[in-house]
């Protein structure tokens, strides 16, 4: 069977509305760029996102491909209407395109956690109780509840 880029193009733009589905397609797409190195298809799946109005969708693509093509430039041609991803210098990201393929695999939402998966941006600080503690004194100081108060209510709960 046939990989048709410019189908998987269609079903990705289309299926914006189920993020699952359209992460498989993504997916694609990206594998098709690094393979490739074209990047023609990436950009007008982003222009036909912003012609429909899906900018949260666009927004989404265009920080996922920006993580995994480190150094790629997006701009808008000299029309004005289309889109051009340049990768010729980018490098790619080996590890993002590896939670790119683990979250498909979770099937994580385009417009939720997936962006933050391929970023890396899914770790917690560490709760530091010192840190916490002193920031909690300086928002009382702020709303003038003395400490004494703030005890007693402890203690009552």
């Amino acid at each position: 069977m046939k990989n048709d880029i410019k189908v998987i193009e269609n079903k990705f733009v289309t299926n914006m509305g189920n993020g699952t589905v359209a992460g498989a397609h993504l997916q694609a797409l990206v594998a098709d760029m690094i393979s490739s190195g074209d990047s023609r298809h990436m950009a007008s799946a982003i222009a036909r996102l912003n012609v429909k109005g899906d900018k949260q969708g666009s927004n989404a693509v265009r920080e996922i491909v920006g993580t995994i093509f480190v150094g790629a430039k997006m701009k808008r041609a000299k029309d004005k209407k289309t889109i051009v991803i340049a990768i010729k210098d980018a490098k790619t990201d080996d590890a993002a395109m590896a939670r790119l393929t683990q979250a498909v695999e979770d099937k994580l939402s385009i417009r939720s956690t997936m962006v933050k998966r391929v970023k890396g941006d899914t770790e917690k600080d560490a709760f530091v109780l010192p840190d916490f503690a002193a920031k909690l004194v300086k928002r009382m100081e702020k709303q003038n509840i003395s400490k004494a108060a703030l005890i007693a209510a402890i203690q009552a709960a």
